[in-house]
């Protein structure tokens, strides 16, 4: 199961995804939203427990899922435990952009039931950061990754490749740099 978050603190100029930008994330009114995706949720449950068993898996994307509250994240797991139920090995997954992590909210995300995060480090570079539009140090992704870890042992992070002006040798290094950090799985997108 996929739960779309569409909202971000900035747009990344090569992001294809149905993203908006907030400035008043803090205004937004997360229980209207709830309540929207657990309509949705119940309409296509229905219609899924007919034809499957529970759930295997259940991701968070986004946009910038990790601006969620833990109470929105926790509503919509529970009704997707009452209406399908999860499978004993389900990997419930939430997206997270380095400049939204927080220990309390991961805390909040891991009593949820969230048991994988998967972070937006994209490069172990800060000049390849700042020239893809994100917000983020190198520092702040891999302090970032370890507040995740903190919280639950399961993480992975996106890497992009191929990025402009960027060696094989180059992309060799930061692939082993980024396998020192011992995620338990990257995304490679190129």
């Amino acid at each position: 199961i996929y739960v779309h978050w569409p909202f971000c603190l900035a747009k990344c100029p090569y992001c294809d995804f149905n993203s908006h930008v907030r400035d008043d994330l803090g205004e937004l009114d997360q229980s209207a939203w709830t309540a929207a995706y657990i309509k949705d949720l119940r309409h296509d449950l229905v219609r899924l427990k007919k034809d499957t068993g529970p759930a295997t898996s259940l991701f968070f994307g986004g946009g910038t899922p990790s601006l969620m509250t833990g109470k929105t994240v926790a509503a919509i797991i529970d009704d997707v435990e009452n209406s399908l139920g999860f499978s004993a090995d389900a990997e419930i997954t939430l997206e997270a952009n380095p400049t939204s992590v927080e220990a309390t909210r991961f805390r909040d995300y891991v009593s949820a039931g969230v048991n994988r995060f998967s972070l937006g480090v994209q490069a172990l570079r800060d000049d390849d950061l700042k020239a893809l539009g994100r917000q983020h140090s190198v520092a702040e992704a891999l302090a970032a990754v370890e507040v995740a870890r903190r919280h639950c042992e399961n993480i992975s992070f996106d890497l992009i490749y191929a990025r402009s002006g960027q060696k094989l040798a180059d992309w060799q290094i930061e692939l082993n740099e980024a396998l020192e950090f011992a995620p338990t799985h990257l995304s490679l997108y190129q």
